[in-house]
């Protein structure tokens, strides 16, 4: 069913850093309508938000693995150096627990920024 999803852009490097600096400006900022849109899509489910979740966070695991790839794997590499970068993890996070229907408001300011990237 999510191949039948469109949302209006292109998830790519561009669109997601850009839709993740909106929401950290708009945090900074204390727009809180920017983060409400996003979490009454995460507490519906909304299939486009699932859509924007899913592909930022695949965006910003390409991105990991392209800059720190070989070495997060490296046997001699210090476990702070191993683990995913926050970014990421917020981001999957954020869709694993819409997914689950628990958003937590915790990532309301992600949830903002994925509605944007959706289009809602």
């Amino acid at each position: 069913m999510a191949a039948a999803i469109e949302i209006p852009e292109w998830i790519n490097e561009t669109t997601v850093e850009r839709a993740y600096r909106n929401a950290l400006r708009a945090m900074s900022l204390r727009r809180v309508a920017f983060s409400e849109k996003g979490m009454r899509a995460a507490r519906a489910r909304d299939n486009r938000l699932l859509k924007a979740l899913e592909g930022a966070a695949e965006v910003l695991h390409r991105m990991q693995e392209r800059q720190r790839g070989r070495t997060m794997r490296d046997a001699s590499t210090p476990y702070g150096e191993q683990v995913d970068l926050t970014e990421y993890t917020l981001w999957r996070e954020a869709y694993r627990l819409c997914d689950e229907g628990k958003p937590v408001p915790h990532l309301a300011w992600i949830y903002g920024a994925a509605a944007e990237l959706a289009g809602l």
